[in-house]
């Protein structure tokens, strides 16, 4: 059922539009007349008609007084009215006279019975047509004189002609349903109702009881299924206890009405997924519209906000609940909420309501049609927090780079210097005048080309900064005027931006050279010592073979005989002489030795030596946490060069892993060998204990070794695997690494 109010703002619109319609027809009736029609003033007897175009635009005394004409009505109209159901030939003749200029001549009978005769001829661009009464003689002038003094009944007039023409139905009916009188005809979209069936629709589904209490009774009638004709009918209780009543269309109401509920069920669907709150106050300061999330936010029943409370009382109980901000005054905070509607299609209201619960609500308020508000209330709180943490962020990660030692400057997609910090000034020893956010990139490489001896690259740093090169991290050494060593290190960063950042190297070139001329002087002093020792080795065996060598001559009986003293002295020389030179050999040996173990010691490792030192290196933990550690079965040993070392971090990662992951009881197995397919092999079989049992897919999901060291193996070419071994409970970790990947020098020698 129609709104009475919006009913009333529809028939208020079709009024306005009757009104505009019934100004029209009176400017047209009232504009000049062409003065090439001729006066009809002179003609008293006969009623005479000029018509231009089908409208009368002359009449004489006697059309307008015995028939009723005026200027400006249709002849079509007027021959309708006058002839009712009998027009038709006559309006046919009319016809035939406008097309083809035929002299018309006929008669035929008014609704009163009376005969009228009509004749029609062309006259210039217009038509004479003259009525007149089809009696001869004296009669004829009788009867008019009669029908002039007989008083005309235009109520009855009016009304038959509206009800043959208007669409209006109207009828007399007993108050059980008798029709005494009925008339009219409606016709819409070729649907036709006639007052007999509208009559038995309201004797079907309505009674006209409690007459007293509402004399006047509105219905709304739709005739079919689809797409009905609706028809809005009133009764009322005549003077003799009869029913009268009419109906109208109201097809336009209807089609309103329903486009009317589309749209408000179109703006409720949408409304209802909306994250913020809407809520549409009318004139009269109500709630007429609010959507789900609007009561969420207020913690207020949807019920009764559908009563439709009005703005200060949703205030007041917003207060009660704590979900309004705290204002000194609240009774003039209010007062200023509601003076928002007193003109409303200035508001452009906007505020952040902060909640003692600490959430914030902007607010905001804009016109709506007919002087009415919408609110929109948006929760912003979680906004309001993550710009809180970025603006935090932002200020911990600014003071950490003004920290660094490093001088940073970040340009943007543009070129823009965006961010310098101090260590920059210090290093290039500019300050914030010379260097500072907004200059360009040109601007300040062209700045550091002049306070460095190499120029060569500045042209290619500028390129790069502003995305004219292939973006990749480079780095170049560079040398001030003031004599520093810095270091220039230039990195694509995400957007578009760059990064680059010098480093001051001054000291630790000087410490590398340092390390370099100390390294020449242990290499010399080495073949120093390599150079004493051969000539301490020479200078000694020489003597000590002499020494030796006349040992044995004195001792030999050939060249004479000693005394037993005397061989006791030889003997004693020549004791002394042998532990002496294996003293000298062993001195030798020893030097010889530790340098080869130092040379070897720098390079070479095994597989059996890498299970053995990760074995030593977490035995400790494996024993805190209950967990056995062994090593598996040794195979051929094998020498690894020191490219091979990221190996045994493989095997460092995984073992730690799995007895971090172990319980009580349970074992760990490690193990590294060269398979059949060339590839080295490193497995941690992991067997938990009886009552954890685990799998592979449990590991992946929790372990946090497993991607580094996934990325690790993959780094060296190889792949890393997680399985689930025979046993239920066991999982074994398996990383291969083809043998060409495990160092350029490999070798397979084996250890002594």
């Amino acid at each position: 059922m129609l709104d009475p109010n919006v009913f009333g703002w529809v028939l208020a619109g079709v009024t306005v539009l009757a009104t505009a319609f019934l100004t029209i027809a009176i400017l047209s009736m009232t504009r000049p007349r062409r003065p090439s029609y001729p006066a009809l003033d002179h003609v008293q007897k006969d009623a005479v008609l000029i018509v231009d175009r089908g409208t009368i635009v002359e009449s004489s005394a006697r059309a307008r007084q015995g028939y009723g004409v005026r200027n400006g009505d249709r002849l079509d109209d007027v021959v309708q009215t006058l002839l009712g159901a009998q027009a038709e030939p006559a309006l046919q003749a009319f016809s035939r006279l406008q097309r083809l200029g035929t002299e018309l001549r006929l008669t035929a009978n008014d609704r009163r019975d009376r005969a009228i005769e009509f004749e029609g001829v062309t006259e210039g661009g217009h038509l004479r047509v003259t009525l007149r009464d089809a009696v001869s003689g004296g009669a004829a002038e009788q009867q008019s004189k009669e029908l002039a003094q007989q008083p005309v009944d235009w109520k009855s007039d009016t009304l038959a002609a509206l009800l043959e023409t208007a669409p209006l139905l109207v009828w007399n009916r007993s108050p059980d349903g008798v029709v005494n009188w009925s008339g009219g005809r409606i016709t819409v979209q070729d649907k036709t109702v006639d007052a007999p069936q509208a009559i038995a629709m309201i004797l079907a589904r309505h009674s006209f009881g409690e007459q007293a209490a509402d004399p006047v009774k509105r219905i709304r009638l739709e005739i079919g299924e689809t797409d009905p004709l609706a028809l809005h009918a009133v009764e009322t209780v005549g003077r003799n206890g009869t029913v009268c009543g009419f109906a109208v269309d109201a097809s336009l109401a209807a089609s309103v009405e329903r486009t009317l509920t589309r749209f408000i069920q179109t703006m409720t669907e949408t409304f209802a997924h909306l994250t913020v709150g809407l809520g549409i106050f009318d004139r009269n300061h109500r709630l007429v519209l609010f959507n789900p999330t609007l009561a969420e936010m207020w913690d207020i029943d949807a019920v009764w906000l559908a009563r439709r409370p009005d703005l200060r009382e949703i205030l007041d109980r917003l207060r009660l609940s704590r979900r309004l901000p705290h204002v000194t005054n609240y009774h003039e905070w209010r007062d200023k909420m509601v003076a928002l509607f007193e003109d409303p299609e200035a508001v452009q209201y906007e505020e952040s309501w902060d909640l003692a619960g600490g959430e914030r609500i902007r607010v905001m308020a804009r016109p709506h049609p007919h002087g009415a508000l919408a609110f929109v209330f948006d929760d912003v709180t979680e906004q309001v927090q993550l710009e809180t943490r970025y603006r935090h962020m932002d200020d911990l990660l600014s003071t950490a780079l003004e920290r660094l030692d490093e001088g940073l400057v970040v340009f943007g997609p543009d070129g823009i210097l965006r961010f310098v910090n101090s260590a920059f000034h210090e290093i290039w020893e500019t300050d914030d005048e010379a260097v500072n956010p907004g200059m360009h990139t040109r601007d300040v490489f062209d700045l550091c080309s002049r306070l460095s001896v190499e120029t060569d690259l500045w042209e290619r740093s500028i390129t790069f900064a502003t995305g004219e090169e292939r973006r990749k991290v480079w780095t170049r050494s560079l040398t001030l005027a003031t004599g520093r060593i810095v270091r220039a290190r230039f990195a694509p960063l995400p957007g578009g931006s760059t990064l680059a950042a010098f480093a001051d190297m001054s000291d630790s070139e000087r410490a590398a050279q340092a390390l370099r001329e100390r390294g020449k002087v242990l290499e010399a002093a080495e073949d120093m010592r390599r150079a004493v020792l051969d000539q301490i080795s020479h200078k000694l065996r020489t003597p000590l073979n002499s020494i030796f060598g006349f040992g044995q001559l004195l001792s030999d009986p050939r060249f004479g005989e000693l005394n037993l003293r005397q061989q006791a002295y030889a003997r004693g020389i020549i004791e002394a002489a042998e532990h002496l030179l294996e003293t000298v050999k062993d001195v030798s040996e020893l030097a010889t030795l530790q340098t080869l173990s130092e040379e070897q010691s720098a390079e070479l490792i095994g597989l059996d030596t890498a299970i053995s030192a990760t074995h030593d290196l977490l035995k400790a933990r494996a024993a805190n946490a209950g967990v056995e550690l062994s090593c598996a079965e040794a195979g051929p040993s094998e020498t690894l060069y020191r490219s091979a070392l990221p190996l045994r971090q493989i095997l460092f990662y995984l073992a730690a892993d799995a007895i971090q992951r172990g319980d009580e009881g349970g074992g760990v197995e490690i193990g590294a060998y060269l398979d059949e397919n060339d590839q080295i092999t490193l497995s941690v079989f992991e067997r938990p204990a009886e009552d954890a049992p685990t799998t592979a897919e449990h590991i992946e999901r929790v372990s946090p070794i497993i991607p580094l060291v996934r990325r690790l193996a993959e780094r060296e070419g190889g792949v890393l695997r997680v399985e689930d071994c025979s046993d239920w409970s066991a999982v074994k970790v398996i990383c291969q690494i083809p043998l060409e990947q495990a160092g350029h020098e490999l070798t397979t020698e084996a250890v002594s």
